[in-house]
């Protein structure tokens, strides 16, 4: 968000480098942080109307029409405002201006369950009308589960893992072979993570897609093997847990 001077590499958008994207394509950029201040005098519509009017796309009524939606109070100063009332006023303002990219950091984080699926169901309409580009940082890993079609990891300010959504989640999963005796991993079994050997058997966890199907791992494997789907959640603490 050219907040801070990057120290290497290179950011590109759209084919341009950061300095060199034109200003009809940087205000098709929106970005909501965790923690937004500033503007807290002002009322509610006076903020986003005033915000509204720098962007050539900026659709005021639809921006009324979420206040309302949303059960925000346009005479209502933005200091009088909850944390999460602030969010959602944030969120309307970028939704509003109907970005091609829109960044979000933890904008959801101070939103209690129902208004949390309020705004995932309308960001999903918002970005399938106007083929939007979202990029969702967040630590509640249910709501990446709903909308993302990519998802990464960052670790030591580089992404460790990339995959997509439906690829990962038709392959992660948590794993019992049978057998008449105690298993040690063998090459066959050598992409499964935490290996545990027992008496009739083996357990095991599958945490990043395999070389071959999962369906046909099992249909081929020596040993009567049981999968159990993992959730998403569950993936990300094991891939922590391993890494750490």
């Amino acid at each position: 968000m050219n907040i801070r001077q990057f120290q290497s590499g290179e950011l590109k958008l759209w084919g341009f480098n950061w300095d060199e994207i034109p200003q009809e394509k940087r205000e098709k950029i929106a970005f909501v942080a965790q923690e937004i201040k500033g503007f807290e005098w002002m009322r509610v519509i006076d903020y986003i109307t005033y915000l509204g009017g720098f962007f050539p796309d900026y659709d005021k009524s639809y921006a009324k029409n979420l206040i309302n939606k949303w059960g925000l109070t346009s005479s209502k100063k933005i200091n009088d405002l909850s944390k999460g009332q602030k969010q959602i006023l944030h969120v309307i303002q970028a939704f509003s201006i109907k970005p091609e990219l829109l960044i979000l950091d933890e904008p959801v984080a101070h939103l209690d369950p129902s208004m949390r699926r309020k705004f995932i169901a309308e960001l999903i309409d918002i970005a399938c009308e106007n083929n939007m580009t979202v990029i969702f940082s967040s630590h509640i890993i249910s709501d990446i589960e709903r909308i993302a079609n990519s998802v990464a990891i960052l670790k030591g300010k580089k992404i460790a893992l990339q995959y997509d959504v439906e690829h990962l989640k038709s392959s992660i999963a948590h794993v019992k072979i049978a057998s008449n005796k105690s298993l040690k991993q063998s090459e066959y079994f050598s992409e499964f993570s935490h290996w545990q050997a027992y008496e009739q058997g083996a357990t095991a966890k599958i945490i990043q897609p395999l070389s071959q199907d999962l369906e046909s791992l099992v249909k081929e494997s020596p040993y009567k093997i049981e999968c159990t789907p993992m959730s998403m959640e569950d993936w990300y603490l094991e891939v922590n847990n391993e890494a750490d």
